[in-house]
């Protein structure tokens, strides 16, 4: 029996609305007091060398600059591997070659990383702040599968089939790439020793390590400006590109039904 008129479209009842800004005023007011200590230290004024301008040039230069390369590169060969198709079929067999790679982040391969940048000279060096991963494997996995779709679709226009469609989800994978390179610790701790080659991150460590004050500048390493624009290029993705996106497996698409 067809639904009737307006059914679709009624209101929602009183119950229904109470219960939903009462979820609402809940998730908000949680979110406050868990990110509290964040806020706080965005709306004080820096007290420590974390929140100066020098932390956090040494903290996003060397984060975005390492993104673009270890990103780039991924980008290269997933254009490689899931748009060109070397192999035919076959062609994603060659990313076994990166599998160990996967889950393995910078404290895996640090004292070999450190071993190069010393036998270079670049120790206590601001190139040397520079995360030494040349490829991301976690990138490199979702664009070669990106690329691969693409190209099963582009019809041989690599072009404007593959590469234009998939430059996009590149650029959302290096921003991603370098707000966790920002965070990382480890590195930044092991081939600068000077105060004024800190990050942020190595900052705060070194301000709990000397018991100066009660507590460090929680928001140093994330500061507002880099929180809104991280924010703002997400929307922008979800409403003009990721919301494009479909996920299938063994290749098989939606099939309208026979009349």
């Amino acid at each position: 029996m067809p639904p009737q008129a307006g059914q679709a479209g009624r209101a929602p009842s009183p119950a229904a609305v109470a219960v939903g800004v009462t979820a609402l005023v809940v998730v908000v007011a949680v979110a406050l007091i868990c990110a509290w200590p964040w806020i706080d230290g965005l709306l004080a004024a820096p007290g420590t060398e974390a929140g100066g301008l020098r932390a956090q040039v040494n903290t996003w230069v060397p984060a975005v600059a390492g993104a673009l390369v270890s990103v780039g590169v991924a980008y290269l060969a997933a254009l490689g591997i899931g748009g060109l198709r070397p192999l035919g079929p076959g062609s994603e067999w060659l990313l076994l070659a990166f599998a160990p790679w996967l889950f393995a982040g910078p404290g895996v391969l640090s004292i070999a990383n450190w071993q190069n940048v010393r036998n270079l000279g670049l120790i206590d060096t601001f190139a040397a702040l520079v995360p030494p991963l040349l490829v991301s494997v976690p990138a490199l996995l979702v664009l070669t599968l990106l690329c691969k779709g693409l190209a099963e679709r582009a019809g041989g226009d690599f072009f404007s089939g593959v590469f234009l469609p998939s430059l996009p989800m590149a650029g959302i994978l290096a921003g991603a790439v370098a707000l966790v390179n920002a965070q990382d610790l480890l590195w930044p701790r092991l081939v600068a020793q000077q105060p004024e080659l800190w990050t942020a991150p190595a900052a705060q460590v070194a301000h709990l390590g000397a018991f100066t004050a009660a507590s460090p500048d929680v928001g140093a390493a994330t500061p507002l400006v880099v929180v809104a624009v991280a924010l703002a290029a997400a929307v922008a993705a979800q409403l003009l590109y990721l919301d494009r996106l479909a996920l299938t497996a063994n290749g098989s698409r939606a099939r309208t039904p026979a009349a």
